[in-house]
């Protein structure tokens, strides 16, 4: 989980996350849920590897793009509590700023720039806002996924 908010927070600015709440989740449907993206998210990633050279690094980006993106649509399609939509959007729109992330890391190590590659993954891993977001939106189990 840590590996998946390095990744997304590696983790968006959306306009509401839910439709005209017949589908809204409880709690514990929502947690339940989203808990299960994250790891399925978690193990997508751990199947990736540790990039070894600046040539990895630029596959590793693009693949983490990928999965990152898949996990927030699967993301969007929940409805939760009135409770923790505001948690839930900073969440997400924090996940989405990775994906520009990782989008910025891959074109860096696509152009050998290991300089602005280690910048950017800086940045991707400071996931203290994406800990905090999934925090109130009640996914401590996709705090460190962020």
């Amino acid at each position: 989980m840590r590996r998946f908010l390095l990744v997304l927070g590696l983790t968006l600015g959306l306009a509401g996350c839910g439709g005209d709440g017949d589908d809204q989740l409880t709690r514990a449907e929502f947690v339940q849920q989203a808990t299960a993206i994250c790891d399925h998210a978690e193990a997508r990633l751990g199947e990736l590897g540790a990039p070894g050279s600046i040539e990895e690094l630029e596959a590793y980006a693009r693949e983490a793009q990928t999965v990152t993106g898949d996990t927030v649509d699967e993301l969007r399609e929940l409805e939760p509590p009135e409770a923790l939509e505001d948690g839930f959007d900073r969440y997400l729109a924090r996940v989405e700023e990775v994906i520009g992330q990782l989008g910025e890391l891959e074109e860096a190590a696509g152009a050998g720039n290991e300089a602005e590659a280690s910048r950017i993954a800086g940045e991707i891993g400071d996931s203290a806002e994406a800990e905090d977001a999934a925090r109130a939106a009640g996914l401590e189990a996709c705090e460190s996924d962020a």
